[in-house]
């Protein structure tokens, strides 16, 4: 199987996620915007810059807790900038 077809299968896998939020180890929630090679592309859902994740160590944040998982993550980003963490 060449990287083409492998490519194709992973994100076969994946595109029901895309567009919906999920969280990397570090506990930030972003959009999933794609998965290349093993790869997910994250961005932030009020804009800002993509970053990425080995796309074993993400999760879908459920629905559900959305607006509660809003405020925490607002708040985390709030405390990271207090102690001049980027």
């Amino acid at each position: 199987m060449n990287a083409q077809e492998l490519n194709a299968q992973e994100r076969a896998g994946r595109v029901a996620r895309i567009g919906k939020r999920h969280r990397d180890p570090d506990g930030r929630v972003g959009i999933l915007s794609d998965v290349l090679r093993g790869t997910a592309y994250l961005r932030p859902e009020c804009g800002g810059r993509e970053w990425t994740v080995p796309v074993e160590n993400v999760e879908p944040v459920a629905d559900n807790a959305q607006d509660a998982e809003r405020l925490r993550v607002k708040v985390a980003e709030a405390n990271r900038r207090s102690r001049g963490e980027r």
